[in-house]
């Protein structure tokens, strides 16, 4: 029997048992569809939800997999906002008193601050004179302000 080790909880995966799961093969289906990237951010995100006594059920995975996806059509944005939110879980996971997520409501602000960045207008910076006469340009336009 092949066996597969989560790199996120550690937990041994048969892959036998996960095709013969009709949520396990729909969630394997579900990642080998996505980027790569994208893929490992979300498997990673999954396991914040992992009860603290027992692993991640197949069907709660997959319903868990298919809510991030509902967030956001875009997936590079949905992959920063992953990203950003297992690197601040990841951090808060090794206090004591840790409990498993219950709903996306962390990453539905980190989804907020990534689109909220990539639609920030960014501001021009100045680029030092090359001349004398830019720099009195440059001058000229602080006063006028």
């Amino acid at each position: 029997m092949m066996q597969l080790t989560c790199p996120c909880c550690h937990a041994h995966i048969p892959l036998e048992s996960a095709m013969q799961d009709d949520a396990g093969r729909e969630l394997v289906s579900v990642l080998l569809a996505l980027h790569p990237d994208l893929a490992r951010a979300l498997v990673h995100y999954l396991s914040f939800f992992r009860p603290l006594k027992q692993q991640l059920g197949w069907g709660r995975a997959l319903r868990l997999c298919r809510e991030v996806q509902a967030l956001t059509s875009d997936a590079g944005r949905l992959q920063a906002g992953l990203v950003e939110t297992a690197r601040t879980l990841g951090e808060r996971r090794q206090a004591p008193g840790w409990k498993p997520l219950g709903n996306h409501n962390y990453l539905r602000r980190c989804l907020e601050t990534v689109e909220a960045a990539a639609v920030a207008p960014v501001a021009p910076t100045a680029a030092a004179p090359r001349s004398r006469a830019g720099a009195g340009l440059v001058a000229l336009e602080a006063l006028k302000r």
